[in-house]
């Protein structure tokens, strides 16, 4: 009996160790589509090369998402489903030129985003002490929404022709380049910092960038702060 409950606690333990990594790795890899990928596509003049990588490091960043946040058999069915077909359009959109399924890449990209997103939140917002692998995933969470909003920065201006303005030397909406114009647009819209380069002219892009810049100062000053003060107070004897 005694044996059964040790052996129990260690496979728990092991079980958190492995989704505490995962989650530090799927925060290494959101850092690294942001200020790694971004000034790479924008020297690489190969479009195949470009799609390629955008395809690996979204599919890296949802299977992370999926392995780290999911456990139940069914609810990874469910998402491990969504992440193939999300990935699946995205090939099929890019190696056949179908210009229509591309609207549906970027919605399916944009699901699977929020649906992951509410589960790294339910995560740092569980009960128990206050761990680094907590904040960790809050900044993932926070990297994340900037992701999701590109995705819905791209959507928009895929079903609303002339949304957003862009700069003179902006690529065509059918480059793989232009994701990571609305990363960046994303990114400084989040942090409040708007260089004005690109601005959302539509209603509907001029609600979205509102309501990110609301989450953007939102979200640091009630969660992550709280998190921290929470972990310097009781966190570091939790983490030993």
């Amino acid at each position: 009996m005694i044996g059964e409950k040790i052996e129990s606690i260690f496979r728990y333990l092991t079980q958190v160790r492995s989704d505490e990594r995962l989650l530090t790795w799927l925060l290494v890899a959101l850092i690294f589509d942001i200020l790694i990928v971004y000034p790479l596509v924008s020297v690489v003049s190969s479009v195949i090369a470009i799609q390629i990588m955008n395809s690996l490091v979204i599919s890296v960043i949802f299977l992370l998402c999926l392995f780290a946040l999911t456990h139940s058999k069914i609810t990874r069915m469910v998402f491990g489903g969504m992440v193939v077909i999300a990935i699946s359009v995205n090939l099929v959109s890019f190696i056949f030129g179908v210009k229509w399924l591309r609207g549906w890449d970027t919605l399916l990209a944009l699901a699977t985003a929020i649906a992951f997103l509410s589960f790294i939140l339910r995560y740092v917002y569980k009960e128990g002490p206050v761990t680094r692998h907590r904040i960790r995933a809050a900044v993932a969470a926070y990297l994340l929404i900037a992701m999701a909003f590109a995705f819905g920065y791209h959507l928009i201006s895929f079903l609303i022709p002339g949304a957003i303005n862009f700069p003179s030397k902006a690529p065509n909406i059918d480059d793989p380049r232009f994701q990571h114009i609305f990363s960046y647009f994303s990114v400084t819209t989040l942090t409040t910092l708007g260089y004005g380069d690109i601005i959302p002219v539509h209603p509907f892009a001029r609600t979205l960038a509102m309501m990110e810049a609301l989450v953007g100062q939102l979200y640091p000053t009630i969660l992550l702060a709280r998190l921290v003060s929470l972990y310097v107070l009781h966190g570091p004897k939790s983490d030993k």
